[in-house]
């Protein structure tokens, strides 16, 4: 399994919602997290995203992901979600490497959050763009998204699209004697229905927590009134790699 370093057709996505269900938002990011995936159970109502972009569980179309760009490329896929539940004022969304985030690597799992979408939208535009010499940070959103806000999680505002093969781009680079098959991960767009108009959320505080948008997803399971989420996979191979060398002789 190999780290995410930052972070057609129609598809239906797999229901995961809740209603009604609180969690702790004094609690630590580990702790809202627990929580908020306990509190699933038994918490239900319809609230589903879609894609004319791909299907659910399929591959995310090759501009949407790092295939033969930089580490960093891609843009945002087109996204569309009913109403969410009675009560929601604004909506949120997390692009979440969900392999890793499975597999306990939180601080390479969770890429991009994008938040205070305004209730009457129900749309995430195509094409917000990630690393691109043409499109520097911060990166502007549309403004159908009104005064929403995004980050990746560095603190970057832009988009970051997935890249799970980049150890055989250093592999090449560095003339190592064996490049590795590309690995296939597992993605989510999550959307979450929140009570607020304006969420203010936490900083970004590095010492607290390297991946800022892994606080932000368990910021806003601490109050979400629902969330569903749309599935899609990856096998980019990116022409750059992460700032982390290569790998000792001999490893």
């Amino acid at each position: 399994m190999k780290a995410d370093l930052f972070a057609m057709g129609s598809g239906v996505a797999l229901l995961v919602s809740m209603t009604g269900c609180a969690v702790d938002a004094n609690s630590d990011v580990v702790g809202q997290r627990q929580q908020a995936a306990s509190n699933k159970e038994g918490c239900s109502k319809d609230f589903v995203v879609t894609s004319p972009d791909f299907g659910d569980g399929d591959p995310l179309p090759t501009e949407s992901t790092c295939e033969g760009a930089p580490f960093g490329s891609g843009v945002s896929p087109e996204l569309h979600w009913t109403k969410g539940p009675k009560g929601t004022k604004s909506y949120a969304i997390v692009f979440v490497d969900t392999t890793l985030r499975d597999a306990g690597q939180p601080n390479f799992a969770y890429h991009w959050a994008i938040w205070n979408i305004p209730k009457n939208v129900r749309t995430l535009p195509a094409g917000i763009p990630g690393v691109d010499p043409s499109f520097p940070p911060p990166v502007a959103l549309p403004e159908i998204l009104g005064d929403a806000a995004h980050t990746q999680a560095r603190g970057v505002q832009r988009f970051f699209g997935p890249c799970p093969a980049w150890q055989v781009t250093q592999a090449e680079l560095c003339g190592l004697p064996e490049i590795p098959e590309p690995n296939t991960d597992h993605y989510a767009f999550i959307v979450y229905a929140l009570p607020e108009k304006d969420i203010a959320v936490p900083a970004y505080d590095q010492a607290v927590n390297a991946n800022y948008v892994d606080t932000l997803n368990a910021y806003f399971a601490s109050m979400d009134l629902g969330s569903a989420e749309i599935h899609a996979t990856s096998n980019a191979v990116p022409t750059t790699t992460p700032p982390v060398g290569c790998p000792p002789t001999g490893s």
